[in-house]
């Protein structure tokens, strides 16, 4: 990663990359002394010792802190590291945080021992998203636990801070040019010196947010959960000694890598890729920006790069420590879901190699604050369909149960509100609502209606009388969208809506951050891409009158007179009045393969249970149900063959080849072999044999193909010439013998045909 190297004006190297090994200070003793043996009962019982340990850091500042984003979005999370900065235990809460840590403590560790020095009882803090932060909002408070005089290990934590000032309210700004319209970044500061806050330092740190008071109560929050953690490892050493307790760290952090390695073996040498689009990179622009993540797998490495993502531009950016971590979030949950969150076994077997100045590599000082709702949750959402087209390879029956199409909330969309509250009080904030994503279809079931996040496994929505005594607004409705979820052999889950007027104030003012508005995220092997974020006001509802009229509550924005208006996924400044109505649907997860191969008793359930409308049911899933909601063989049958006789139109000329079956063919994707006989290497149909392609070309160039406006893909469409000038597509990739459904992207019309999955030659060769 040296290439996207920077010197800045201090004359240090940005986005730090740590040297190896680290250039510490000869006046810090780093402890690495472990004991020769570790009996089994120890071993156990010291792990769940520190997994303890780790827990109640996280729900110490979740507690102490009591803030909304904390305690519902679980935007932190605690970690341990070792006496290096080397990952041991990862808090089971917000995943993508998984790089910020480790990256504070190495720079910490490189450019702070000499001056002002590392001492026991002291803590630090940053939020510079080139050395250990995913944006500014999110603080990294980090302590050292020194064992007679020998730098032992470190404590730390990331939170989601409230407002740590900038030009807009809140953390997420839409008009941001670059990091100087934002709030500013800190390199790592001693907050704290042996034991004693830094007044000086909390009043600087405080002073540039609009609320003050909850920022201070944020830090100390984290400060405590970092003391908390440090006097429970002071008696677990005590107990058992450090050379023990070291043995055990290092322990787990060797057991995770071998957990890594035995199933990377059971995967062959490939390159998987998958791209996606971001709108808007900030207020006024009319463009959409390619996402790219790449994923190649050579020998026992894992080497993620982002070539083909478009520059950096706007505030959109994330900087290469939150991309990485992105990628190690999915990682964690695909591959090392039996580590106990150890990630580290991994990292010492994942490069990275983006490209610098782009958007997920994103040099000073370009904008970065609204990352994380747009590019980074992109880019999760990527990890996860790459690595699932390279689990799908694998010989592992348990890491392809793993495979999993687009989640849900690909780009969370940030409604951040500001204004006097119903008590007279400013607030700025955003709502969490969206964090009842969706999860996506598996390879052997269907995804979960507004199931959470994959990378967040105690991530809850907040309770909507909650939210209604935080800020002055009443719900009209919180509700899952039927048919939001992506059709497929398995359908992904349903994500939700909701609809909310002000109480007992005049005015709201909003701040939009998201994506997806216009362009949907991708399916996997033919599943549906999933749906849409969108973002709504009506002007002049007058609910309250006509509810007192009629005596009905409105249910959906369709019984709403008024003026409807939708509202650009990147603006601020946006004045709710106290008779309008605003309102957030945000993106379901997508399909998993072709939505003609699910169980038609599936579709029919699914109607009965009002996930699929029976509009969709034939549409989609060419299913037909008769007068009391049965499936009608007959007519369904027939619907089928009528849809798949217009997916092959232009086809019957075409001289086919019929590949036989062999030991030696490997499956790829659900529709999908590569055939490896003696004579003839190809690409072919999984369910019919077609020959489609040979293997060293893009699969998709034997395909029959579909061409279709994005206005008509999906569920509530927007005319894209209301936020967009860019035209895209979406291509849907047939077989041309069967018609089976192989997969479906977005692109501009120029654009040549993604390749989403090569293996190497000698791989194929060797087959079987």
């Amino acid at each position: 990663m040296t290439a996207q190297a920077k010197i800045n004006w201090d004359g240090k190297v940005y986005p730090y990359i740590p040297s190896d090994p680290l250039k510490i200070d000869p006046s810090i003793k780093l402890h690495t002394s472990v004991a020769d043996e570790l009996d089994p009962i120890s071993f156990e019982v010291i792990r769940y010792a520190m997994w303890n340990i780790n827990v109640e850091q996280g729900n110490t500042l979740l507690k102490v802190s009591g803030s909304p984003i904390a305690a519902y979005g679980h935007d932190f999370n605690p970690c341990l590291l070792d006496e290096s900065g080397d990952f041991v235990f990862f808090g089971p809460f917000l995943q993508y945080l998984s790089s910020a840590s480790g990256s504070a403590v190495k720079w910490t560790l490189e450019n702070r021992s000499e001056n002002p020095g590392i001492r026991d009882g002291d803590i630090f803090l940053t939020n510079d998203p080139w050395i250990g932060a995913i944006h500014q909002a999110d603080v990294c408070i980090f302590a050292p636990l020194f064992w007679k005089g020998e730098l032992f290990c470190w404590f730390a934590n990331t939170l989601h801070q409230w407002d740590l000032g900038g030009t807009t309210p809140g953390a997420f700004n839409p008009i941001s040019k670059d990091v100087f319209w934002e709030a500013g970044c800190i390199p790592p500061i001693r907050i704290v010196e042996q034991g004693e806050l830094r007044k000086d330092l909390e009043e600087e740190y405080i002073r540039r947010s609009r609320m003050p008071d909850l920022v201070a109560l944020d830090l100390r929050a984290q400060i405590t959960a970092c003391n908390v953690a440090r006097e429970r490892m002071q008696q677990l050493i005590d107990k058992y000694g450090p050379k023990v307790v070291k043995g055990v760290m290092k322990k787990l952090q060797d057991n995770s890598e071998t957990a890594f390695l035995k199933r990377l073996d059971t995967i062959p040498d490939g390159t998987w890729a998958e791209e996606t689009w971001v709108e808007l990179a900030r207020e006024g622009d009319r463009h959409v920006y390619r996402n790219v993540l790449r994923l190649t797998k050579k020998g026992n490495k894992l080497i993620f790069d982002n070539e083909g993502t478009a520059p950096q531009i706007g505030s959109i950016n994330c900087a290469s420590v939150a991309w990485k971590g992105a990628i190690a979030s999915m990682i964690s949950a695909q591959m090392l879901f039996d580590q106990m969150f150890v990630i580290e076994g991994a990292y010492r077997h994942m490069e990275f190699e983006p490209t610098p100045g782009t958007l997920t590599c994103a040099k000073f000082p370009a904008g970065v604050v609204s990352a994380p709702p747009t590019v980074l949750l992109q880019t999760i959402g990527l990890a996860g369909m790459v690595i699932s087209h390279m689990l799908y390879c694998s010989t592992d029956e348990v890491l392809q149960k793993e495979v999993q199409s687009c989640m849900g909330t690909l780009c969370f969309p940030i409604d951040a509100i500001a204004g006097i509250d119903q008590r007279g009080d400013p607030y700025a904030s955003f709502l969490l609502d969206p964090v009842g994503g969706a999860l996506g279809a598996l390879s052997w079931r269907d995804g979960v209606n507004t199931g959470g996040w994959p990378w967040d496994l105690q991530s809850t929505m907040p309770n909507v009388e909650d939210n209604e005594l935080f800020y002055p607004l009443l719900y009209l409705w919180r509700k899952e969208i039927p048919d939001s979820g992506g059709s497929g052999k398995f359908r992904g889950g349903n994500a939700a809506e909701i609809a909310y007027v002000l109480n007992d104030c005049d005015s709201m003012t909003h701040y939009t951050t998201g994506g997806h508005t216009i362009i949907p995220g991708p399916g996997l092997f033919g599943g549906s891409p999933t749906s849409r974020t969108r973002f709504s006001m009506v002007r002049d509802a007058a609910v309250r009158k006509a509810t007192a009229t009629t005596g009905n509550m409105p249910t959906a924005l369709e019984e709403i007179d008024g003026e409807h208006l939708n509202v650009s996924p990147k603006t601020g400044g946006v004045v709710q009045q106290s008779d309008d109505v605003f309102s957030l649907a945000w993106t379901a997860a997508s399909g998993y393969g072709d939505p003609l191969e699910r169980d038609p008793q599936h579709v029919a359930s699914d109607i009965e249970n009002l996930y699929v409308s029976r509009d969709s049911g034939e549409r989609q899933y060419g299913v037909c149900l008769d007068d009391n909601g049965a499936v009608d063989a007959k007519k369904t049958t027939a619907l089928r063959a009528e849809i798949i006789h217009d997916r092959l139109a232009g086809s019957r000329d075409q001289a086919l080849q019929t590949m036989p079956e062999s030991p030696r063919d490997i499956q790829v994707s659900e529709g999908l072999v590569i055939s490896a006989s003696d004579d003839d290497q190809a690409w072919c149909c999984a369910k019919c044999r077609t020959r489609i392609e040979a293997v060293d070309n893009n699969y998709k160039s034997g395909c029959l193909k579909r061409v279709t406006e994005v206005q008509e893909v999906g569920l509530a469409p927007i005319d894209p010439g209301q936020f967009i000038d860019d035209l895209i597509e979406y291509r849907e990739y047939f077989c041309p013998g069967c018609g089976l459904l192989l997969q479906g992207s977005f692109c501009r019309p120029d654009d040549v045909d993604f390749q989403n999955i090569s293996l190497a030659s000698t791989q194929v060769a060797n087959s079987g």
